[in-house]
């Protein structure tokens, strides 16, 4: 697999090669041979490529950290080792294989963008529409950066969210996750019968040196809405959260979230 994978992308950017034939090769030739070595070693979470050069006028030495051993992840392995050794490659390689290292080629992000769910949230199975106003919302916004790409559809996630399980980091370099955060409290009122609270968390992810680590996070302000009558019926709760969350996309800063996501490229 690994000749299949890198003998292609050192053939384009680095160097023609030959293959070594069955009956191997001789002293002779071996001591004046240009030899290119890739190895991939796999330990319990973690997989490490190195590839080293022997006489080669191009030469690569590289060792980097990979998330997974998937073709697409070897790959984009390769690719950046190319380009850590021989950063003169980078326009041909970014031409034609920008979408798979996409962090080194200024390209446009593909990135993952999934919902938190609280599992001691006892509100938690009435959001979905709530998350839907809010989706729309942020999807405009997304839209308007015009620079990131999200991935497939969004998914609902519960904590801790492991994200070189849930996402192919070869493909996904980047993830921004959202959750809504809703409490309400009882009033004995002769005005209210209750406060319903929502706040939103954004949290942004980049993919870096075979990890992935936070980038930034974003919690706006609590938004507290009177409701007339206490929610008793899951149909009179979620329209009671449809209205708070309205409320809290006409209140939070825009320009802050604009912010906030845009770590994923720096």
């Amino acid at each position: 697999m690994l000749e299949q994978i890198a003998k292609p992308l050192f053939n384009a950017f680095v160097s023609p090669l030959e293959s070594i034939p069955a009956e191997g090769l001789s002293g002779k030739i071996l001591k004046s041979a240009c030899v290119y070595e890739v190895t991939l070693t796999a330990s319990q979470n973690q997989h490490s490529l190195q590839i080293t050069s022997e006489r080669a006028e191009r030469r690569i030495n590289s060792s980097l950290q990979l998330a997974g051993g998937s073709p697409s992840q070897i790959e984009s392995g390769i690719l950046q080792a190319i380009l850590q050794s021989l950063p003169e490659s980078k326009p041909e390689i970014c031409k034609r294989h920008s979408d798979k290292i996409p962090q080194h080629c200024d390209a446009e992000l593909t990135i993952a963008v999934f919902y938190e769910s609280s599992r001691d949230n006892p509100d938690e199975s009435v959001l979905d529409d709530a998350r839907g106003v809010v989706w729309e919302a942020l999807d405009q916004i997304l839209l308007e950066m015009d620079l990131l790409k999200p991935a497939g559809s969004r998914k609902i996630l519960q904590p801790p969210v492991n994200l070189a399980q849930a996402f192919d980091s070869a493909k996904v370099p980047g993830a921004i996750s959202f959750q809504i955060m809703a409490q309400r409290e009882k009033r004995d009122s002769l005005i209210w019968g209750g406060m319903v609270d929502v706040q939103l968390k954004i949290k942004v992810y980049r993919y870096r040196n075979g990890k992935w680590k936070q980038a930034g996070s974003l919690t706006t302000l609590t938004q507290r809405r009177p409701v007339r009558k206490w929610a008793e019926t899951p149909e009179l709760l979620r329209t009671q959260y449809q209205s708070a969350v309205r409320k809290l996309i006409k209140k939070w800063s825009k320009s802050d979230i604009i912010d906030t996501i845009s770590k994923l490229q720096n």
